[in-house]
């Protein structure tokens, strides 16, 4: 019927949904096999993209393959013809875990957690701002949608159910009716999901610095996915995931307690000696800055440093086409996080947000 299982989630009802119980009871039911079958045909494609996806995280040391240990659904609330949601690759409709939900559950996670343990990781402060950002900045860590695992694709959309005893009272908005022992269950089936998920975390700041926060952050995330679990019915215990070759007698302890500037456990590399410098210019300012090399010469990019020891990248407007050790004018387009800019030729952003001249 078709290779898209979100194509067909999102299209191919036989009939509208006010309808389906009355005037084709299996309309559902059919919708999902062809949502299963599709995976197979989609499975050789879908492989070489997870491949090349796999290659550009290579030398990344903060990801690892996770795998369920019951069920997952992501998107169960969301919009849907079937009123039960599931998200799933635009592209190629498979499974998959949005790095939207990876980074807001690593931040509540962290709150309640790290947070504990020292305040820098509360919601507001220090870190959490640097990690997870603020309404004015994204943060600094990149949660990376994860993908499934091309061996585990087929037979990973599972039918399941949940039966709600007390429509009538749930929908009350005026809260008239009250639940009784008479009330009718009501069946809704729904998809979800079993597998193995490639989940990688990486850092904007180049260099070790970066390296090792990506790392500590990745440690926070694996503890939040098999303690709290992800997406929908985590208090039914669905969206657990574990890391695989985790090791099983890892203390509860050391899970949860121990943040990335704590050097105690000699079981783990010290980042005591991260050093949190404090930017001498703020978003705006047009300062001068030298070219210098970039740290990651893989990207063969312009990297600028300002005198105040912090460097960065242009990604508004072309860099100035000069030589390592001259110098240049350009403007900061964001203060990232400590040891990291954005810079941007002075007036290109201004240029970006002028409107298109009307050609009709």
């Amino acid at each position: 019927m078709g290779a898209n299982a979100g194509l067909l989630m999102d299209r191919y009802l036989q009939v509208p949904i006010k309808d389906e119980d009355k005037d084709h009871p299996t309309a559902r039911r059919v919708l999902f096999e062809a949502m299963c079958k599709s995976l197979a045909q989609s499975k050789e494609i879908y492989t070489a993209a997870f491949e090349r996806r796999e290659a550009f995280f290579k030398d990344l040391k903060s990801k690892g393959l996770f795998e369920t240990s019951g069920r997952l659904v992501i998107g169960l609330g969301g919009e849907n013809v079937l009123e039960t949601g599931l998200t799933l690759n635009h592209t190629y409709g498979t499974p998959m875990i949005p790095g939207t939900a990876l980074k807001g559950l690593a931040a509540h996670y962290c709150e309640q957690a790290w947070g504990a343990a020292d305040e820098r990781f509360k919601l507001g402060a220090e870190y959490h701002k640097v990690i997870f950002g603020t309404t004015e900045d994204s943060g600094h860590i990149i949660f990376h949608d994860a993908w499934i695992a091309p061996m585990s694709l087929e037979g990973s959309l599972q039918p399941d159910v949940m039966t709600p005893h007390h429509g009538d009272y749930y929908s009350d908005e005026k809260g008239l009716t009250p639940p009784t022992d008479f009330d009718d269950p009501n069946p809704v089936t729904f998809l979800s999901v079993v597998g193995s998920f490639l989940i990688a975390i990486s850092c904007d700041v180049p260099g070790p610095i970066g390296d090792e926060w990506a790392e500590r952050i990745f440690e926070l995330l694996s503890d939040a996915l098999r303690e709290w679990g992800i997406g929908g019915k985590t208090n039914a215990g669905y969206g657990r995931l574990r890391l695989q070759n985790f090791p099983e007698n890892r203390k509860l302890s050391e899970d949860s307690s121990i943040s990335p500037l704590d050097s105690g456990n000699q079981n783990r590399k010290a980042t005591s000696q991260i050093v949190i410098k404090k930017q001498k210019y703020k978003k705006g300012d047009i300062i001068e800055v030298t070219r210098v090399s970039d740290p990651k010469e893989k990207r063969g990019a312009a990297y600028f440093m300002a005198d105040d020891g912090i460097g960065g990248l242009v990604i508004s407007g072309n860099p100035p086409a000069i030589e390592i050790g001259q110098m240049t004018k350009l403007e900061i387009n964001g203060v990232m996080v400590e040891g990291y800019y954005v810079f941007a030729f002075p007036g290109s952003k201004k240029e970006s947000q002028r409107p298109k001249r009307d050609r009709r």
